[in-house]
């Protein structure tokens, strides 16, 4: 619990840092300018699915596979757990904290395609799938006993984890420190939510 609670605090004096320092907004804008052109010669469309279709796939294949394989081994509280994670994060990040820090996108001229008007901090993207996946790597890690199975599952999730955050600064609708917020936040709910994992879950 103290753990949680010293992350909360790093949390907000990081969201408070962000907003409020001119430096962090000229950094993110060289970051972003640096990694767009770097990766200039590539198509648009693979940052682009990455907040798509292929960002819709991440989402409900993995829930309906954890859903299946908990009702399978009655794992109730489980199926709860897992699907209620992303959908607490996105509500948590999208109605209260981009509201409360209220922070302006990257601008347009910096957005390859889409051009988000929302506020910025943090990264929902980032954080649904940061908790949905850091789920899936507990559960593999915690029922898997195939290893080869285990350390696929666990390095696609770590790659799909890095990748869509990545894909939100390279399309430049997100600064890289609303990225990293996201992986904060994730962090966050991903320690309260395997904590009670470890409390209730498994049980019925």
């Amino acid at each position: 619990m103290k753990k949680i609670i010293a992350l909360i605090i790093l949390f907000i004096i990081y969201a408070v840092i962000v907003n409020t320092c001119p430096a962090v907004t000229q950094w993110d804008r060289s970051v972003i300018t640096a990694v767009q052109d770097m990766l200039k010669d590539l198509p648009v469309a693979i940052p682009d699915s990455a907040g798509g279709w292929l960002y819709k796939c991440g989402i409900y294949i993995p829930l309906i596979a954890g859903i299946v394989y908990f009702f399978r081994r009655y794992l109730l509280i489980d199926i709860v757990l897992f699907s209620s994670a992303p959908a607490v994060g996105y509500i948590l990040n999208k109605f209260i904290i981009k509201n409360i820090i209220a922070r302006p996108r990257p601008p347009f001229d910096m957005q390859l395609i889409a051009h988000k008007t929302s506020f910025s901090f943090t990264s929902n993207h980032t954080v649904v799938t940061s908790v949905l996946w850091g789920l899936v790597i507990y559960y593999l890690i915690k029922y898997c006993k195939n290893k080869i199975l285990k350390i696929c599952g666990i390095t696609f999730s770590g790659f799909w984890i890095i990748f869509e955050g990545f894909s939100r600064v390279w399309l430049g609708v997100h600064n890289p420190t609303d990225v990293i917020g996201g992986y904060l936040l994730a962090i966050i709910l991903l320690l309260v939510y395997i904590k009670l994992i470890r409390l209730i879950g498994g049980k019925c």
